[in-house]
């Protein structure tokens, strides 16, 4: 891990002029993997042999290989039964059902603790998701309050009201638009505007003003 974050460090220095888009995958690679080896470092000691065990019971290999050891199991004692001699797993098989049986019950089981840690790992990464989409979000309406306040400041450029704009200026607010969500799934309306909460606290703070119209 410290290897992926030395090298997150370096290629988050000052660029020149001659990289290219090569150098943001490379990054973006290297973000991923310093998260991966996060996730690794709170692995327990049982969880490494049992990801290790569904690893391998995943293959198409493994697959392969105990079919063919069964068939093998059911032709041999057959044989052996045959001849005239005590099997030691006669039909219909008893200790073979009882290895698939235990072995139903490792996959099992193996299948579930893989889940259950990917599922951690998946609300990680989507709770950085949504931190990283609503900072980007708040800094794409700042960016606008900033341009239309440059634009009013000057003097060789109409000023006109843009609604669009005055709707782009206010952040969205999370809890109103989960607020609206629930209504919706609930079988309710809801006009809630882009602006959220903040917008209707604005129109009810000012109610002679012409507030824009929401589609």
């Amino acid at each position: 891990m410290r290897k992926s974050l030395a090298r997150w460090q370096r290629l988050r220095k000052p660029r020149r002029e001659d990289e290219t888009v090569q150098n943001l995958i490379e990054e973006n690679i290297v973000v991923n993997e310093v998260l991966q080896a996060r996730a690794e470092e709170s692995l327990t000691r049982l969880h490494r042999p049992i990801e290790q065990i569904g690893a391998l019971v995943g293959r198409p290999v493994f697959v392969a290989s105990f079919l063919a050891l069964c068939v093998l199991w059911m032709a041999v004692n057959l044989a052996v039964k045959w001849e005239g001699r005590a099997a030691w797993d006669e039909p219909p098989f008893y200790w073979m059902q009882g290895v698939i049986g235990l072995l139903g019950l490792l996959v099992a089981t193996t299948v579930l603790v893989a889940q259950a840690r990917q599922g951690q790992i998946n609300e990680q990464r989507a709770q950085l998701a949504l931190q990283i989409a609503l900072l980007t979000e708040q800094r794409s309406a700042k960016i606008i309050e900033l341009l239309e306040e440059l634009r009013r400041d000057l003097p060789n450029v109409h000023n006109r009201e843009d609604l669009e704009a005055a709707v782009m200026m206010q952040a969205s607010d999370p809890a109103a638009i989960v607020e609206a969500l629930t209504t919706l799934e609930s079988g309710g309306e809801t006009s809630l505007p882009p602006g959220g909460r903040e917008a209707q606290r604005e129109e009810e703070a000012a109610p002679g003003e012409t507030s824009p119209q929401w589609p």
